[in-house]
C-alpha cells in the first residue's frame, strides 16, 4: 500500500501513514524520513496496521535513524522497562499479581481543545523540555504505543521554532543573551514541596549533579534554526550568559525550592508558544511511533480515565545525533 503523507500544523509535524515494519528498517524510507523530521520542527509520527507487532528489536532500529540509543540511566526504573531493552515502559500494566510494570504519573484530562494551551493559573499542561539539567541533555524521544485507552492520554506538542520566529525583534534580543539555570536538587524539591514522599537529593547526590546551563535561544545543529529552549521543572532561574550564582542563591533555589523570579521571562511565553498557531494534539492509536526533538519542540502529557482504560507506551530516550548522520 502506497505511504500517504499529511502534515500535523502547518510546516510543524508530519505523519507517514500505511508503514510497515519493514519500513521502519528500509534504509531509503529511513533517509526520507529523517529529512522530513528535520524540515518539519523535529515532530515525526509513522502509522500503520502493521505496527501493532513491532518488536523491540525493530523499534531500536528505526529510533537510531534520530539519534543515539541511551542505554544506561535506567537502573532506577528497574522493572519498569521492557525485559533486556533500554526502553521504558509508561502506563498503568500490572502482572498478575497487580504489581506495576510501568511508570505511571497522574495528570489531568483535557475536556477540550482549550486545554492544550498553557494555564498559567493552575500551570497545566506541564508543558516541558527534558531533562535539561543533564550535562549532556538528551536531544530527543521516541514513543512507541502498545495499548491506548479510546479517550484521553493524549500527549501534546509545540513548535519553539515558530514561536521563536515569529516574536518581535526586541524580544528575540532580549532572549538571546539569556541562559536558563536547571538544578536536579531543585526539580526534586520543588516536587516535594506539592507531593510529601517525594525523595530528594543526598548531599552527596547534589555534588555529583551540579547545575547546568542552557541557552535560552539554542541554534539547531542540524538545521541551523533557533528556538526557544530551556523550560521545565528543573529551572531554577534565567540569567545572562556566564552570570555568577552565590552559595545563597543555588542553596535557595536547591533546598528550599524556590523558583526564581527570572524565570518568569519564560514561563510567561508559555501561553503563547503553546497556544494552536504552534501545537499538535496527538491522539494514540495502538502501533502508532512518534519521534521528537527536544531541541526545537517541548511537550506535555495529558490523563485519561486510569480505572476504566489500560494504556501502555514504550518510551527510548535520543543522546546525540551519531547514528542519524550515519543513516544520512
Amino acid at each position: 500500500m502506497e505511504h500517504k503523507t499529511s502534515a500535523l500544523n502547518g510546516d510543524f509535524g508530519i505523519m507517514i501513514e500505511n508503514v510497515t515494519c519493514d519500513d521502519l528498517g528500509n534504509p531509503d524510507f529511513q533517509r526520507k524520513a529523517y529529512d522530513l523530521w528535520t524540515r518539519h520542527g523535529g515532530l515525526l509520527a509513522v502509522r500503520g496496521d502493521d505496527l501493532q507487532d513491532l518488536s523491540p528489536e525493530q523499534l531500536m532500529t528505526w529510533s537510531n535513524v534520530f539519534g543515539e540509543i541511551e542505554r544506561g540511566n535506567m537502573v532506577a526504573r528497574e522493572g519498569k522497562t521492557v525485559p533486556g531493552f533500554p526502553i521504558l515502559r509508561i502506563g498503568n500494566i500490572k502482572d498478575e499479581a497487580g504489581k506495576p510494570l510501568a511508570q505511571l504519573a497522574t495528570v489531568p484530562q483535557l475536556k477540550s481543545d482549550a486545554d492544550v494551551q498553557y494555564n498559567p493559573e493552575t500551570r497545566r499542561p506541564v508543558w516541558h523540555t527534558d531533562s535539561t539539567f543533564r550535562k549532556h541533555p538528551p536531544i530527543g524521544s521516541v514513543f512507541h504505543c502498545k495499548q491506548a485507552p479510546p479517550e484521553g492520554a493524549e500527549t501534546l506538542f509545540a513548535d519553539t521554532r515558530s514561536a521563536f520566529a515569529r516574536l518581535e525583534d526586541e524580544a528575540k534580543k532580549k532572549l538571546e543573551p539569556l541562559e536558563a539555570v536547571c538544578s536536579l536538587a531543585h526539580h526534586d524539591k520543588k516536587i516535594s514541596r506539592y507531593s510529601p514522599g517525594y525523595p530528594i537529593l543526598t548531599p552527596e547526590q547534589r555534588a555529583a549533579n551540579p547545575p547546568n546551563r542552557v541557552p535560552v535561544v539554542l541554534k539547531h545543529p542540524v538545521s541551523g534554526q533557533h528556538a526557544l529552549y530551556g523550560l521545565n521543572s528543573s529551572t531554577c532561574a534565567v540569567l545572562p550568559k556566564g552570570q555568577d550564582i552565590s552559595d545563597t542563591q543555588l542553596d535557595l533555589w536547591d533546598l528550599e525550592g524556590i523558583e526564581d523570579d527570572s524565570v518568569l521571562i519564560l514561563r510567561d511565553l508559555l501561553p503563547y508558544v503553546t497556544g494552536p498557531d504552534f501545537t499538535v494534539r496527538w491522539h494514540w492509536q495502538p502501533g502508532d511511533v512518534v519521534a521528537w526533538d527536544n531541541r526545537c519542540t517541548m511537550h506535555a502529557g495529558t490523563g485519561f480515565e486510569y480505572e476504566k482504560y489500560t494504556r501502555e507506551m514504550w518510551r527510548l530516550t535520543l543522546l546525540d545525533e551519531s547514528q542519524a548522520k550515519a543513516v544520512a
